[in-house]
């Protein structure tokens, strides 16, 4: 298992085209949000942007639409149906307080089984996964797939149990390695040292970031970044990397700012502009 390095993160990371323009660094599109859990989707949306995104649309009820073009609007809003997962997109995110529709369920079935590119699968689109039974078409899905699970999350996909009836996986590095190998997918295993497994047998630990960053929406605004980086045609292992490293530098950067207790997830994605600057500098 090898440790992600800030000078590695640094290597990653390009600057932009002196003549770049918007199309040049990514449309993505946003399956998140629900009645009550919108605020899900605005920090996974706002954390896309700021990842350096040129374009992101949420694909979301639209009675949540006034929610979020007033926190994101630099974003526009689709309505969620499976038409939408046959448009043409640079990366996706599903899962985000997306709550518990059946509905959603065919639509995620659909970017399954079409679509090509990045695919961050995070919150309730894993849940969704093991409550539907869909191994099957994750496996066989021609997307670059990246799970996000924490270990509740994580506890479902491998052996079916609920939120509120799974236990605490110490096994921490295995788990993330059983995971990839079941799914075919990179795996970042939220926690205390993030780790990150591929299909193709690599192992990272994170070293960046602090107990204040358990706190809740600190999960949607890593799923954002990841699709971000996605979205600008970084290599999939490469951008889950420097997601999760300069997600976890921000969190740091806001913990001196606002402290452990106090902080919030909002408070981590006002502080990703200066985590990005200190790793392009």
């Amino acid at each position: 298992m090898k440790e992600i390095k800030g000078e590695e993160i640094k290597k990653i990371l390009r600057p932009r085209a002196r003549d770049g323009h918007k199309g040049d660094y990514g449309k993505d599109l946003i399956v998140a949000g629900s009645h009550g859990m919108a605020g899900a989707a605005v920090m996974c949306g706002k954390a896309c942007l700021k990842s350096g995104a040129g374009l992101v649309r949420f694909a979301a009820p639209v009675e949540i639409w006034t929610e979020l073009q007033t926190a994101v609007p630099e974003a526009t809003c689709v309505l969620r149906d499976v038409k939408r997962a046959k448009e043409k997109y640079s990366a996706m995110v599903i899962g985000p307080g997306l709550g518990e529709e059946k509905n959603d369920v065919r639509m995620m079935n659909c970017i399954l089984e079409t679509y090509e590119g990045g695919l961050v699968i995070d919150a309730d689109g894993l849940n969704d996964i093991w409550r539907f039974g869909m191994e099957d078409q994750v496996k066989s899905s021609g997307a670059s797939i990246i799970m996000t699970p924490h270990p509740g999350e994580a506890a479902g996909l491998l052996w079916g149990y609920s939120r509120k009836e799974g236990q605490r996986i110490e096994e921490r590095e295995n788990t993330a390695v059983r995971l990839a190998e079941k799914f075919g997918a990179t795996v970042v295993l939220k926690g205390a040292g993030t780790i990150i497994a591929d299909q193709r047998g690599g192992v990272y630990v994170n070293g960046t970031g602090n107990p204040g960053m358990a706190t809740g929406g600190s999960g949607d605004i890593l799923a954002g970044m990841i699709a971000g980086l996605l979205g600008q045609g970084y290599d999939t292992i490469d951008a889950v990397r420097a997601a999760v490293y300069i997600h976890g530098l921000a969190g740091d950067i806001a913990a001196d700012r606002f402290g452990e207790i106090s902080m919030t997830a909002m408070d981590i994605l006002d502080c990703l502009p200066y985590a990005f600057m200190q790793m392009t500098r």
